[in-house]
């Protein structure tokens, strides 16, 4: 039986494919996937807000969220005066934004599993797997002599 989850909570989406309910919903995609991070809120109708752990992220996501983190923290350092800026600590100048899902709380895992999920392949990876696929097949479909 599946243990109830609570705000707070270490939490990692289910890896399954896909349903045509899902596209309708919008409440799973592929690239959800083995995402981890902690529970933030259930709703009543069964959904769930998840905050995720950037480091679970595809290298490609994780790469555009640190810069557009990094953006973002520069454009609002640059709107406040210098003495708005001076009065700032080191660590109030150094926040992330955070990258928050909705799910299907049925779709959620407690605890990290991530640690039992196999790596997530990278657009590269994918993209080179697919070409070998490809040469096979070509390869196969060549007339015999």
């Amino acid at each position: 039986m599946k243990q109830p989850l609570a705000p707070g909570d270490p939490v990692c989406v289910a890896d399954r494919d896909a349903a045509s309910a899902d596209a309708k919903s919008g409440l799973f995609y592929p690239h959800y996937r083995g995402l981890t991070g902690t529970l933030t809120k259930i709703y009543p109708d069964g959904t769930a807000a998840v905050t995720v752990d950037p480091d679970s992220l595809p290298d490609e996501i994780r790469v555009r969220h640190r810069a557009g983190s990094a953006a973002q923290r520069q454009r609002w350092l640059d709107g406040l005066s210098d003495e708005a800026r001076n009065r700032l600590s080191a660590a109030e100048k150094q926040f992330s934004l955070r990258y928050t899902i909705l799910v299907a709380a049925a779709d959620l895992n407690k605890g990290d599993a991530a640690a039992d999920a196999p790596p997530r392949k990278s657009s590269s990876d994918l993209a080179d797997a697919e070409a070998r696929h490809l040469e096979e097949i070509a390869r196969k479909q060549k007339p015999v002599k």
